[in-house]
């Protein structure tokens, strides 16, 4: 036997596969793995030539293309029904989970979510030259167009990155429908700075909110294009920036023309933070936010939305996304927090630090043990959803109401303003802890 043999299906094998329903128009070009159970190869789906499959976990469901425009590679990674994958060019996802509709141009996509497509107002999900990173996760009709990079993102329903953008370690929400001028919407060309000059990354940032945001109510927020956003950002609902801006710090609604940074130099060292309490506290908001979706995906999306094994399996996936995300931020804030003892060393000799940020940063370090303690799981935040929402929700479903977004719109008003009372309770008791630890005497 060559190794060929050794590593994947025989053709007879794979003909099996296509005498039970799944078309493959080229049995000698396509290459799927020994590990892979046949039967999570559905029938109906739709396998191209030069198609590379594998990985235990991998499965196809109905009416999946797979490589439809190019070579596609696949690997420990779940397609949804009716899935495109490479309409326009090869496509290789790796340990991704892609839900029902949802159409991939061509690029790469790894330990990313995507919950696929409810409307057909757009025809893609992903554009030419996508790349869609760790901790990804494009919630239902969420898109971004030609040579988009993405990494512990979360784009809510019907938010859009344009083209030529690099958005990492940021959450966007936003909007109430997938129409022109109802979305939440990032220009082309914008790149949002998500690793400081003082070399860490504790520059998450936070445009929207979950308490509100999952509501689809909210209005939307719009960058502008060839932005420079510095993390870490926080934008309200209603945020809006010009094209060519260069935007930091708290934005509230309206129209924003940022500011262009004056000429010259000072003497700086970069090992001496400054500005720490606000970056710390804006930080805990975005961990405050996704403890709240972490909830949402747990008590809402999985326990009253989900009607079937398949949809509650993507949910779980975006469930471990959330989950994954926060452990990152907590993470990379506790870098940076550990970088402020060598930042007050330094500091000592030094008139870059007043004396209120020496003081700031000397109480941070002294209570960050018991906040990482407090911080370590989103569990640890859990409060149970109200009623008046799970019922609202499960009215919707027995109507055979099946797709989330409609089921989000449909929610009568009280249910609607009970549930963001409830996902705030969450978020405040997050960031309260914060605030009570640092308001110690």
């Amino acid at each position: 036997m060559n190794e060929l043999n050794l590593t994947y299906h025989s053709p007879d094998k794979i003909r099996k596969l296509r005498d039970n329903g799944v078309c493959i128009p080229d049995l000698s070009s396509v290459c799927i793995g020994h590990e892979i159970q046949l039967e999570q190869i559905r029938p109906d789906c739709v396998i191209h030539p030069f198609s590379r499959i594998t990985g235990a976990e991998t499965q196809i469901h109905e009416g999946a293309q797979i490589g439809l425009s190019g070579a596609a590679t696949l690997h420990n990674s779940c397609i949804g029904e009716n899935v495109i994958v490479g309409n326009l060019g090869p496509v290789t996802l790796k340990n991704t989970v892609v839900g029902p509709g949802a159409v991939l141009g061509c690029g790469v996509a790894e330990e990313a979510v995507i919950l696929g497509k409810e409307s057909k107002i757009n025809d893609f999900t992903a554009g030419y030259g996508f790349r869609i990173r760790k901790g990804s996760l494009y919630e239902e009709d969420a898109s971004s167009a030609q040579h988009t990079d993405t990494k512990m993102t979360v784009l809510f329903p019907w938010t859009t990155l344009g083209s030529n953008i690099n958005f990492c370690d940021a959450l966007l929400a936003g909007g109430s429908g997938a129409e022109l001028g109802m979305f939440s919407e990032v220009g082309s060309g914008t790149i949002h700075f998500n690793y400081s000059i003082r070399g860490d990354k504790a520059t998450a940032s936070l445009l929207g909110d979950v308490s509100s945001g999952v509501f689809l109510d909210q209005e939307r927020l719009f960058i502008g294009g060839n932005n420079s956003l510095l993390g870490p950002l926080k934008a309200d609902f209603g945020t809006m920036t010009a094209a060519g801006a260069r935007i930091n710090g708290t934005l509230s609604a309206g129209l924003h023309f940022g500011h262009s940074m004056p000429k010259g130099r000072v003497d700086y060292d970069q090992r001496i933070f400054s500005g720490a309490l606000a970056i710390v506290s804006k930080q805990l908001d975005v961990l405050a936010e996704l403890t709240t979706l972490f909830h949402w995906y747990q008590q809402i999306r999985i326990n009253c939305v989900a009607q079937t094994p398949e949809q509650k399996f993507i949910y779980q996936a975006g469930l471990r996304t959330v989950e994954l995300n926060f452990h990152e931020r907590l993470f990379q804030l506790n870098r940076y927090v550990e970088a402020l003892e060598d930042s007050l060393r330094l500091s000592s000799g030094s008139k870059q630090l007043n004396k209120k940020e020496i003081a700031d940063q000397k109480q941070i370090l002294a209570q960050w043990p018991e906040l990482l303690n407090q911080l370590q799981s989103p569990t640890s935040f859990e409060v149970n959803a109200p009623e008046a929402l799970t019922k609202s929700i499960a009215q919707q479903v027995a109507e055979n109401n099946t797709e989330y977004t409609q089921i989000i719109k449909e929610l009568d008003p009280e249910a609607k303003q009970k549930g963001k009372v409830w996902l705030n309770s969450i978020s405040g008791s997050v960031r309260q802890i914060f605030y009570t630890e640092f308001n110690k005497e």
